[in-house]
Formats: structure tokens, sequence, C-alpha cells
């Protein structure tokens, strides 16, 4: 675990991450609103315009983008020093629709960590506490 990167996170708690990511996870602008001493966390996302599919729910696409950001960022804090993660695989279950406004919060869980691999799960619940959609995702070790 990078216990460094945990206390800095610690430190910025609700910061949007568009303060200090670059590129798409920027463009998703979540912010951490939980961190254990562990390393388990929460990220918040607002669904805005522009994550709309032509039905006025939270495309498909940005959900799936939300789940591997929470899922990638879980296991780049909980991975050991020096290590690096690319997603292989990815199954992402759509349960309910988000509409603009809705707050919606990942909640990882690392499954299991091998030499190679790494198998992480996500839910993904709106501000009432509602199952919005889960992901799973392995990882493989690059680094």
């Amino acid at each position: 675990m990078k216990a460094d990167y945990v206390k800095q996170i610690k430190e910025n708690l609700g910061q949007p991450m568009s303060e200090y990511l670059p590129g798409f996870g920027a463009w998703l602008n979540g912010a951490v609103t939980a961190i254990s001493d562990e390393g388990d966390i929460k990220l918040a996302f607002e669904v805005r315009e522009n994550m709309l599919n032509p039905m006025g729910a939270i495309h498909g696409g940005a959900v799936a983008a939300i789940i591997d950001e929470v899922l990638g960022f879980q296991i780049f804090i909980k991975s050991d020093e020096g290590a690096a993660y690319v997603s292989m695989t990815m199954n992402v279950d759509f349960l309910k629709a988000a509409k603009v406004g809705d707050i919606i919060t990942g909640i990882p869980k690392v499954i299991r960590v091998g030499r190679r691999t790494a198998n992480v799960r996500c839910d993904l619940l709106n501000q009432h506490g509602q199952l919005v959609a889960q992901g799973v995702s392995n990882f493989m070790r690059v680094v």
C-alpha cells in the first residue's frame, strides 16, 4: 500500500480530481469522499449533461468509465510501491438510471492480488443508496 499517497488524499479529501489528474480522469471529475488508513476509498461523481444518453440518463459508457476509474484508483493505492496495473477485462451490470445532478459513489473492494493479476469489484450507488451499477475487473501487473 502507498501510505504516503493515503496521507496526501486524506489532506485533500473532497477535492475535485480535475485538480490533480490529467486527461479522462480529470474530465470525469470525481472526488475522494472517504479513505481508510488501509487505503479503502469511496469516490463520488456528479452526473452532468455531457454524460447523458439520448434518453436523458447517464450513458453506459460513462458508467463503465467511472467504474474503471474507481477500480484503477483503488488498485493503484493498494498495490506495492512501484507496481503498475492495466485493465485486462471489465464486466458491468447496469441496474438503475442516474440523471443530471445525481451524485453516484463508487465503492471498490480488492478481491485478490496475485503476482501478475488483480481482481477488483465496484458498487456504484446513487445519493439514495440505490445500486446504479456494479462492475468487476481483472488487472494485469505491468511493472
